[in-house]
């Protein structure tokens, strides 16, 4: 529209101008050498206006011819570019389909079209050399990708992934990293990166980039914590030997981000215990056995008491003293009047807890009772008998391969990130 206005107020100026010539009409003279010339004025100005009409008739010719050419150049390289594309599409379908030649065709076809597009070039490079198996080519192939804006993240998780095939579980991290930075809520890139660090045991990584995740929304802050706590408790083990005072910190860091958790509260006594700090670690027992009796955080406490070698049972009943009547209580009691030889209070103790159908543990408990107090062999390997008939004991379990495992640990057996539960598993391993 505006453009329109211009050339309209131009031919409006144009016109104006020639009615006023032609209205205002005067004679030229001139002399050259010898010769006179006269004429009127309107000859010069039909003159200008023939001129410009030509230029105008010459520009539209040369615009109109270079415009024809233009989209008769474009369509060509359109549909050229387009049937380089269908043979991308061509070649990904055929991938999908496991058709492995037409796919290697195909896309021998295209970039034979689409030579100047690398991107989508190194694309569907990398897909090809993965169903040859050609790992050195790929490898450069994804180092080529990393210097290619549009394909940098795609380089990047191509090198991590190769890194993990062979176990590279230093390399997978430097490019799983570099690609968290560039693209940080890729599906389960924290989860692998997880995974890496805990192999690698690089905790002081896993805080940096729980921290990244949590400030990028992607985890939420109880998750976050978690791992964090994890992270401590990891530090606090390694510095175990070297800076006792200084692991002491680090675990107590990790409580306060996860809570009364068995594994945390026995490494954290074991530390006081270490570090002569006897009745410390006999409070912290008992406050967090007066918070949360359970059967994990009694299998912890009654380790650390055995290892440090407690010497009397009144402290058990002080320990118990404000939840004593708790199954869990009398089953502590139990273990430790058994370790002392006090049959009575473990007799005592057990009468409730029996049952038709006891639990394998309570099995065990009696064989060692009957054979200890009374040397009856027979009723205690009739008590062993019940036990193995009886349901299994609580274990840590991977969620993933429900395989069992004695302690609890930040990677598994089985090689995952935090994936123990207390729990029974579906069919026992030997431990």
């Amino acid at each position: 529209m505006l453009r329109f206005l211009i050339i309209s107020l131009q031919l409006i100026l144009l016109i104006s101008i020639t009615i006023f010539l032609v209205s205002n009409s005067f004679n030229i003279s001139f002399d050259i050498g010898d010769l006179s010339y006269n004429f009127n004025s309107n000859l010069l100005v039909i003159a200008f206006i023939i001129l410009i009409l030509i230029v105008v008739l010459i520009n539209f010719i040369y615009f109109k011819t270079k415009f024809v050419f233009q989209k008769y150049s474009y369509v060509k390289k359109f549909t050229r570019t387009q049937k380089g594309y269908d043979f991308f599409v061509e070649s990904m379908i055929a991938l999908l389909n496991k058709d492995n030649k037409t796919a290697i065709n195909s896309a021998r076809k295209m970039r034979g079209i689409l030579k100047e597009d690398t991107s989508l070039n190194l694309l569907l490079q990398s897909e090809i050399l993965k169903i040859e198996k050609k790992s050195d080519e790929l490898n450069d192939v994804y180092d080529q990708m990393i210097k290619n804006n549009k394909t940098k993240t795609l380089g990047y998780r191509g090198l991590m992934e190769q890194s993990l095939k062979q176990e590279d579980y230093h390399h997978a991290f430097i490019y799983g990293e570099k690609l968290f930075l560039l693209n940080p809520k890729i599906d389960k890139l924290y989860q692998t990166l997880l995974n890496i660090i805990a192999k690698t045991k690089n905790w002081n990584q896993l805080i940096n980039i729980t921290e990244k995740a949590y400030s990028n929304r992607i985890i939420q802050k109880e998750e976050a914590n978690e791992n964090k706590s994890i992270a401590l408790f990891e530090i606090a083990k390694i510095k175990m030997k070297s800076d006792g005072n200084e692991s002491i910190k680090l675990i107590e860091k990790a409580i306060s981000l996860k809570g009364n958790f068995s594994p945390y509260i026995k490494l954290y006594t074991q530390l006081l215990f270490i570090t002569n700090n006897d009745v410390k670690a006999l409070k912290v027992l008992k406050k967090y056995w007066s918070q949360s009796p359970s059967s994990l955080l009694r299998s912890s406490i009654t380790e650390v008491l055995k290892e440090n070698k407690i010497k009397e049972i009144e402290f058990i009943h002080r320990l118990i003293s404000k939840n004593q009547n708790n199954e869990e209580s009398k089953k502590l009691l139990i273990d430790f009047a058994i370790y002392f030889n006090n049959w009575s209070i473990a007799r005592d103790n057990i009468k409730g807890l029996i049952g038709p159908n006891p639990s394998r543990e309570i099995c065990l408990f009696m064989s060692e009772i009957e054979l200890g107090e009374f040397n009856d062999i027979q009723k205690s390997e009739s008590w062993k008998l019940r036990a193995n008939n009886a349901g299994s004991d609580d274990y840590w379990v991977c969620k993933y391969t429900n395989n069992p495992q004695k302690n609890w640990s930040a990677l598994s057996d089985s090689g995952h990130f935090n994936s123990l539960e207390w729990t029974q598993p579906k069919m026992l391993s030997v431990l």
